[in-house]
């Protein structure tokens, strides 16, 4: 079978999802195409080069985000599909905290974001830290190797009030939950400075 770029990033992406970020290397994907490492060197030359096929081949789909809603709500869905993005694939978050964006791909989200900021009315340098601090919330809602589990056991609370209080719903609160509570906050905050800059 030819060994063409396609065929290589599918099956980058899939050993990504089966070894890991920390196994991933151009020796492992050169045997699972079943060819010598020399020959993938034509199309993949080190292991940098190989991080950023699979991080571009993570973010290869488009944000599918409707122009007609608000910035808020393009903000919100844009955010959303990001982390399933992230979720699809086996520490596709901590990969994309070490590549910097370079590909088409992962500059057409950052253009996707920065767009609907500055047409919203941010500033260019509301609209740059906004865009990070927007993705920062995305990629550690996805911590290596899965999120986290819930605390549900806590020593002698009888000094700390507040946190005898609220101990239980530690327990309760899911990963999507506290994600979905960031983007609220978020959002509102964006909001509320936006509206004092008009």
């Amino acid at each position: 079978m030819a060994l063409d770029p396609a065929r290589i990033t599918e099956a980058a992406v899939a050993l990504l999802d089966e070894v890991g970020l920390d196994a991933l290397s151009t020796r492992r994907l050169a045997a699972r195409l079943g060819i010598a490492s020399p020959s993938l060197y034509w199309h993949v030359k080190d292991k940098a080069a190989l991080l950023d096929l699979v991080a571009e081949a993570i973010c290869a789909d488009a944000f599918a985000i409707d122009p007609a809603l608000s910035w808020r709500d393009q903000l919100a869905t844009g955010l959303r599909q990001f982390r399933a993005m992230l979720l699809a694939h086996r520490d596709a978050a901590r990969l994309l905290r070490d590549r910097p964006p370079r590909g088409p791909h992962r500059l057409g989200h950052v253009e996707t974001t920065l767009t609907i900021l500055l047409d919203a009315g941010f500033t260019e340098e509301d609209a740059a830290g906004i865009a990070r601090l927007l993705t920062a919330h995305v990629l550690d809602s996805v911590p290596a190797g899965g999120p986290p589990a819930a605390r549900t056991e806590w020593p002698d609370l009888a000094g700390y009030p507040s946190l005898r209080r609220v101990a239980p719903t530690f327990a309760s609160q899911t990963a999507d939950a506290v994600f979905e509570l960031g983007v609220e906050i978020i959002l509102d905050g964006l909001a509320a400075r936006v509206a004092s800059q008009s």
